[in-house]
């Protein structure tokens, strides 16, 4: 285990060097913004990540946003190490405990995955998502092949925190529960409870405990919140939100007909092989067929874990790339029992003293060769994936802040709306603002009453440089933008003669 915990703490330090500084657009500024203020994010709400992320809102270093961002890098760290503790096991299991670096190569390969890499930067959700994933694996095995019921009640907690967690997590219960229904089987044929009633009792209480930060979105809608998504006035909205409802459309998105999911699943082929290669790919086949000979429930469990994420994946519309991230974990465990096999099919492993010696030599060429190919993919993965640097947002966004003169109106698309966003809600900064959050099409209206109004207004970056229909009829101030341009006079007033709207400075 201390070579994973190395491991765990090699990633970690790769993830912190590389980890974006300050706040970024869009949906990692929302979840910034909603763990310093116990808001609610957009659906599913994300109660146990906004409830984590406000204790590294309490750190005393970086601004809010970067130590909401460290958040991710810790628990993509954790999630390397889980993935090397169930790669280490299933090994043992398998009989080739010996050959411990192969769990090193799933691990090392998984850790500077680009994907997997890259959401361990920033204010997400699915670093938290594949450490709780990779946690249930872990103590599912360790209960059916220890039989110690601590690791049964641990698994329940943690297959409720999941839940609470991660939407996704609710495709991955046939596995868990098939794997637990053999379990209850075994231990029934064995008589190994005699009281099990009351373990499995004690398992729904861990369960429900686990399940529990749900009730922190319960607690924020019926006592207010600073920031709920949606603002839902209805338990009917409520439901709605806290389900993902808003983006049930984006499910099966590109269609269920045999065409469509041809191609969907090449598309998942070609991120795995994005992620892992042609020979990681053909490496955690190997580990598959290996995993499946000697220990076929255990490979059911992973296999039937992998099909659910993936389908999912690969069918979601809205950025479904980040949703395989599960599906490379368990990839990774593949990876690793592939690299096993072929060690152990090496033709001098033996108990014999020279032979020893000369597999301890190759497995430490092996480790050399592993540590060499992780570091040039890295290398090569760096330029592309870092964000140390990226600190554009915020200096736009506070110079717009600066300049921008009192009572200001901005016109803002999503992305920018939610930096703004986190600058007040947080900082406290420019309370005078009214941050207009409708539809684009609506601006030209708005902006017009506030110019007739005396008021100054600003209209960000939507479609283009510029808005076209903002540009068509009011001119923007050609100077350089701060994230949004100032708009400086009205060219076509005509066609903003309309009865008085009642709601603007310039009606009433």
């Amino acid at each position: 285990m201390l070579c994973g915990l190395a491991l765990a703490l090699l990633a970690g330090t790769l993830y912190v060097y590389t980890l974006a500084p300050s706040v970024l657009p869009g949906d990692y500024a929302e979840f910034q913004f909603c763990a310093a203020i116990l808001g609610v994010p957009h659906p599913t709400g994300y109660p146990l990540y906004i409830m984590l992320g406000k204790l590294f809102t309490m750190l005393p270093f970086g601004d809010v946003a970067s130590r909401v961002n460290l958040s991710s890098a810790v628990y993509m760290a954790g999630a390397v190490g889980i993935l090397y503790a169930c790669a280490l096991r299933l090994l043992r299991l398998a009989g080739m405990e010996k050959v411990w670096v192969a769990a090193l190569t799933g691990a090392s390969l998984f850790a500077v995955a680009p994907t997997v890499w890259s959401m361990s930067l920033v204010a997400r959700s699915y670093a938290l998502n594949a450490l709780l994933v990779g946690s249930v694996l872990f103590c599912l095995l360790s209960w059916r092949n220890s039989g110690r019921v601590g690791w049964f009640f641990a698994s329940c907690v943690l297959i409720g925190l999941s839940m609470a967690h991660h939407g996704t997590t609710y495709l991955l219960l046939p596995a868990y529960g098939l794997y637990l229904l053999l379990t209850e089987l075994e231990r029934r044929r064995r008589l190994a409870d005699a009281h099990p009633w009351r373990r499995r009792a004690l398992g729904v209480a861990s369960f429900l405990l686990g399940f529990s930060p749900m009730l922190f979105l319960v607690y924020r809608f019926v006592g207010g919140s600073p920031y709920y998504w949606g603002n839902p006035s209805t338990w009917n909205d409520f439901f709605n939100l806290v389900s993902g409802g808003p983006f049930h459309s984006q499910v099966m998105g590109y269609g269920s007909d045999f065409g469509s999911q041809i191609g969907r699943v090449g598309f998942g082929l070609g991120e795995l092989l994005g992620q892992y290669t042609p020979v990681g790919v053909a490496l955690g086949l190997t580990g598959l067929a290996v995993l499946w000979r000697v220990k076929r429930a255990e490979a059911g469990l992973l296999l039937l874990m992998l099909l659910s994420n993936f389908w999912f994946a690969m069918n979601y519309s809205l950025v479904g790339y980040l949703y395989f991230i599960p599906t490379y974990l368990i990839w990774g465990i593949f990876m690793s029992l592939g690299a096993g096999w072929m060690l152990r099919m090496l033709p001098f492993s033996g108990h014999r003293v020279g032979r020893r010696a000369l597999a301890f030599g190759v497995q430490g060429i092996a480790v050399m060769l592993l540590g060499g190919a992780v570091v040039y993919m890295a290398t090569v993965r760096f330029p592309n994936i870092d964000l140390s640097s990226q600190t554009g947002v915020r200096d736009q966004a506070l110079a717009l802040l600066k300049t921008a003169p009192p009572n200001t109106s901005l016109y803002l698309d999503w992305e920018a709306q939610s930096v703004i966003r986190f600058y007040r809600l947080v900082y406290g900064m420019r309370p005078d603002i009214a941050l207009h959050a409708s539809d684009p099409a609506d601006w030209p209206k708005g902006v017009y009453c506030d110019i007739t109004a005396g008021t100054p207004a600003y209209v960000g970056e939507f479609a283009g440089a510029t808005p076209p229909i903002v540009t068509r009829d009011f001119e923007l101030d050609p100077a350089p933008a701060a994230m949004a341009r100032r708009v400086t006079r009205i060219l076509n007033p005509a066609l903003y003669e309309m009865p008085p709207c009642g709601t603007c400075a310039t009606c009433r």
